[in-house]
């Protein structure tokens, strides 16, 4: 799934683990979609979700320059 945000286009992808799902969010500028701006991960859907909506969000802003984003929820998945 992809939607675009202002300048970045967040695209999601859930990955099958041994005890449930885990799904990624990446980042990338709209005007270059094979440049990863920034990614990470979380738990469920909706999570994943607002930590891509927040990483726009901090990207716009300029309080961050992007990269990998470390999940601050506890995986079920561990």
């Amino acid at each position: 799934m992809k939607q675009t945000v202002g300048r970045y286009v967040m695209s999601f992808q859930a990955e099958a683990l041994h005890k449930g799902t885990r799904y990624h969010w990446m980042i990338c500028r709209s005007q270059n979609p094979d440049e990863l701006v920034s990614w990470g991960h979380a738990a469920t859907q909706e999570l994943a979700e607002m930590a891509a909506q927040n990483e726009v969000k901090d990207l716009s802003a300029g309080r961050t320059q992007g990269g990998r984003v470390i999940s601050t929820s506890k995986s079920d998945t561990h």
